[in-house]
């Protein structure tokens, strides 16, 4: 028993460190010592007798071997975790809590104002997933469900997701009331080649689907500055430059003193929705959320 108990916490070791790739931080997320964590892994490399990791100084990588083991671990961890949805299913005890990657959580307050209000048994942990960073934590199992873009998940979820969208939304310019393109009704990306530009950083998921549109329209954007979601809406306000953002997220600018003019080219729409680990069994909670989420974008 303890031989079995050691092997799957090598494993769980295993799949944290290739998701972070640096030992001192996955030690620290995973409340062990540096040197503990090394030697569960050489164990494991030995046990196996291939290395699984390629060390250059501080950097470490998967190595092709652990490219290849890390799936099949994967997929072990799913059905162990699909093993005891079901026993909690059957015996009717699931936990109650959901882990729920997402983005920007500024779109999606009523959705959760409605669900706490609907579930308040269910806790609901939320984590930062900016990027395709949601990926790995959807595999190895950190987050149940992921909430936010879609746009490029086609390209990953063929072997390890399933995803659903719960809704589709414009993109706009967003501009202080005073700029000339406020008195537009629409605009074409091209009109704004000369226009300094407002980023979000190059890692979140909108900023890497708005460069999309950019190049589609055969555009390189003057970037004036960069800031977070909570900053941008009042540098547009105070005239620093212009934005690209969603029609929902212009809605919900807390300053008066901007505009948005919707985008006809390129009329691309960004899909938002939940992504899961392919296969996984729903726990209760998950299929509250789930549930709740298609209902409100439904209605939404």
């Amino acid at each position: 028993m303890w031989g079995v108990f050691m092997d799957l916490l090598q494993l769980q070791y295993f799949l944290k460190l290739a998701s972070i790739q640096h030992v001192s931080k996955t030690a620290e997320l995973l409340h062990i010592s540096q040197p503990s964590l090394s030697a569960t892994i050489r164990k494991l490399e030995t046990e196996l007798g291939v290395p699984l990791f390629i060390r250059k100084g501080r950097s470490i990588t998967l190595s092709p071997y652990g490219e290849a083991y890390k799936s099949f671990v994967e997929d072990a961890f799913l059905a162990l975790e699909n093993g005891k949805h079901t026993l909690d299913s059957m015996q009717q005890t699931d936990s109650g809590t959901l882990n729920l990657g997402m983005l920007s959580p500024y779109v999606w307050t009523e959705v959760f104002q409605e669900f706490a209000q609907q579930h308040p048994d269910i806790q609901v942990n939320r984590f930062s997933a900016e990027g395709f960073q949601y990926v790995d934590r959807l595999l190895d199992g950190t987050i149940d469900l992921y909430l936010g873009g879609l746009n490029g998940i086609d390209q990953l979820s063929a072997a390890k997701l399933q995803y659903h969208t719960l809704y589709e939304d414009d993109m706009v310019i967003l501009v202080p009331n005073s700029h000339p393109l406020a008195r537009e009704k629409v605009i074409d990306l091209r009109q704004c080649r000369d226009e300094g530009f407002i980023n979000l950083e190059a890692s979140t998921n909108l900023q890497q689907f708005t460069d999309s549109l950019f190049a589609q329209a055969g555009v390189t954007p003057r970037v004036i500055m960069v800031c977070d979601y909570t900053l941008r809406d009042h540098m547009v306000a105070d005239g620093h430059g212009i934005s690209v953002t969603t029609r929902l997220s212009a809605r919900k600018t807390d300053t008066g003193n901007v505009t948005y003019i919707p985008i006809t080219y390129p009329a691309e729409k960004r899909k938002l929705g939940l992504v899961w680990r392919k296969n996984r069994v729903f726990s209760h909670a998950m299929q509250q959320f789930f549930d709740a989420a298609q209902d409100f974008y439904g209605r939404f």
